[in-house]
């Protein structure tokens, strides 16, 4: 008797060893299913696979999309070469926008079981054919082998159709109202439009009471891009009334425009803003002196003017026509640098200059009382003081 218990014994110990082994051999059982079945093309959808294994199977779901490192990208590469058949899913039909963590379901014994998740968005129409796969790493096998489901989901994805009213009217009155249409109206197919539409749990809009978290943010939003706003329309303004105080100060108030603009370019010039690569700022100074020198000798507010618009305020003004070109010259080409980032040569830097030196000269208000026995300044003069 004593024999008998030994053998059953070992026998009980084989029986159970065995069956562990089986258990840990055993493939994983898995099945897909879809969040919706008929969409239209451009919307979202859930991708679900639900899996039952052994904890000591070794097994990985298909990975999609962005969401993979540079690490994962290479390493997914490099696990299609080994097995050419799998594939994950073809990047011009659908678009992953998430890729969900692993849920467990249940625990059972040695059994698991686990739930995996994806978020897809459907982008061409058609029925698209999505045949569940996993990689399985069998302990007898040197490679991860490709576990296909039995079963493949298909997906109908329809075109997004605007609502049309002879959608709804009846086949017989649609046909009718193609060849001649009614003086009484159409009559709509109650029961077709009610199949086509779901309005289950869908209220009316006028009749929805209001919510003010729906535009909380909008609201945050909006008093934030104010915010920003109003910051940038006051370090504008504060911008230019510096740029006005510094170029006003070159000069005394009781002299005349021409003598004001004549000393700020020469200042001008003496700080050698172009040659030290300060272009922009160097034909921001030079308009501005021309913009107060117009405003000091003929009273237009230039410095709140657009280039157009002194060009425009001018127009009835007399001077020499050479006198204007200039003028339009140094203004067109300051705007290229201030706007357009242009970078003028050094010539040309050089000619602005001289054209902003005679058209102040050429169009200054002469004073016969106090010129006599003074005797005329040049460019030549003032650039080699």
């Amino acid at each position: 008797m004593t024999l008998i218990r030994n053998i059953s014994r070992k026998l009980l110990m084989m029986t159970v060893l065995l069956s562990s082994v089986a258990a840990y051999a055993e493939k994983p059982i898995f099945s897909a299913s879809l969040s919706k079945n008929n969409i239209e093309v451009g919307d979202r959808f859930e991708y679900i696979i639900d899996i039952e294994a052994d904890r000591a199977a070794q097994f990985q779901t298909p990975t999609y999309g962005d969401t993979l490192s540079q690490e994962q990208r290479k390493e997914l590469q490099a696990r299609k070469r080994k097995i050419s058949s799998f594939t994950d899913y073809n990047e011009n039909v659908l678009e992953v926008l998430e890729e969900y963590p692993m849920d467990t379901i249940k625990v059972d014994g040695r059994r698991i079981f686990l739930r995996k998740r994806y978020l897809f968005a459907a982008m061409e129409t058609g029925n698209i054919d999505m045949r569940p796969a996993l990689l399985y790493l069998d302990k007898n096998r040197e490679k991860p082998d490709t576990l296909y489901s039995p079963d493949s989901l298909i997906l109908s994805v329809k075109r997004y159709e605007a609502l049309d009213t002879t959608y709804f009217l009846e086949p017989a009155q649609a046909s009718m109202l193609m060849m001649q249409p009614s003086q009484q109206g159409p009559v709509v197919d109650s029961l077709l439009m009610a199949q086509h539409l779901d309005t289950d749990g869908i209220t009316s809009q006028k009749d929805m009471p209001f919510v003010l978290a729906e535009i909380t943010d909008y609201i945050i939003y909006g008093i934030i891009a104010l915010i920003i706003l109003g910051f940038v329309v006051w370090f504008v303004v504060w911008r230019i009334r510096k740029r006005r105080q510094n170029v006003t100060v070159v000069a005394g108030p009781q002299l005349p425009p021409h003598v004001v603009a004549n000393k700020a370019l020469e200042a001008l010039n003496h700080r050698k803003l172009w040659q030290n690569g300060k272009i922009k700022l160097y034909y921001t100074e030079l308009t501005d002196i021309l913009r107060i020198y117009i405003f000091g000798r003929w009273g237009i507010s230039a410095m709140e003017l657009t280039t157009d618009e002194i060009i425009a305020a001018l127009k009835d003004i007399e001077m020499p026509r050479e006198s204007r070109m200039e003028l339009v010259e140094i203004l067109r080409s300051a705007d290229m640098v201030k706007f357009a980032k242009a970078m003028p040569e050094a010539k040309e830097n050089e000619d602005n200059f001289t054209r902003a030196y005679y058209f102040v000269e050429n169009t200054k208000h002469i004073d016969l009382e106090h010129n006599e026995g003074k005797t005329d300044i040049t460019i030549d003069t003032k650039i080699n003081e």
